[in-house]
């Protein structure tokens, strides 16, 4: 029989290890946290757009989304909210989802929360990603930046459209190093922002689209791992035993009943 410990939950998480969960493979966050030319990348923190977004070199964009989906299909929106922001296929957006070492944490996900407010900060830093790329296009093309256009990855000048440089070519392999306002809030009340302002709705594309969802494959031929399927070292499972009616307290516990069990800590 083991003694009867009394710890709080956060020293049971901490005694479990950390538990970091993502939708992406680690191929995926790899390629993401590889992609910058700079000496250092700019500290996991919401006023940091690299935070948020990040240009891979052939293009492509990874946003690093502070939730998790559960099940409702999140990442498709958050896909479309960055992909419609900066002017990219949807087809091109990686999300990157609850992964404590990469994402900022926005709290919960339950009900509309993941799009009503987790996409905001997205939604603001896709914007200031790509006002920065056309100021940067700007520079690269000899052309202001009110007379080039961006479609699918590409700035163009909108007199000479040979004038064109994608987005991979502007920042692809650099972080763009560049700093948000924050509201001081984590959680479901986290807001950052540029200096950009996020497109009307009447000048959406991409947003109110139906887009396939990237994981009824996976689930119909049992390919998706669940956190049930998390493995880490030393882990422990935890099991909240409830009580029969509303406000009723412990008096006793028969710890025998679970004695049987290698390894049980009852706590």
């Amino acid at each position: 029989m083991t003694d009867t410990l009394s710890i709080s939950r956060r020293d049971l998480l901490k005694a479990a290890g950390a538990l970091v969960v993502t939708i992406a493979t680690p191929a995926v966050i790899g390629e993401a946290l590889a992609q910058s030319g700079s000496e250092t990348k700019p500290p996991l923190q919401p006023t940091q757009l690299d935070s948020w977004i990040a240009v891979q070199a052939d293009g492509s964009v990874t946003a690093f989304f502070g939730k998790m989906d559960m099940g409702q299909g999140v990442d498709v929106a958050i896909g479309q909210i960055v992909a419609e922001e900066l002017d990219v296929s949807p087809a091109r957006v990686k999300v990157v989802m609850g992964d404590t070492a990469v994402t900022v944490n926005q709290g919960g996900a339950s009900g509309s929360t993941g799009v009503e407010r987790g996409g905001i900060p997205l939604r603001n830093a896709a914007a200031e990603a790509r006002r920065i790329l056309l100021e940067m296009a700007a520079e690269r093309l000899k052309i202001p930046v009110v007379r080039l256009a961006a479609a699918d990855g590409v700035v163009s000048g909108l007199d000479d459209p040979e004038k064109r440089v994608g987005y991979g070519e502007l920042i692809g392999g650099r972080y763009f190093d560049a700093r948000l306002d924050w509201n001081g809030k984590l959680g479901n009340q986290l807001v950052a922002s540029g200096q950009a302002k996020p497109k009307r709705p009447d000048q959406y594309k991409v947003v109110g689209q139906s887009i396939p969802r990237r994981d009824v494959a996976q689930k119909v031929f049992a390919r998706l791992d669940y956190v049930t399927d998390v493995k880490v070292a030393d882990m422990l499972h935890g099991r909240m035993i409830r009580p029969p009616v509303a406000g009723a307290v412990p008096v006793e516990v028969d710890e025998h009943s679970v004695s049987e069990i290698p390894g049980v800590r009852v706590v």
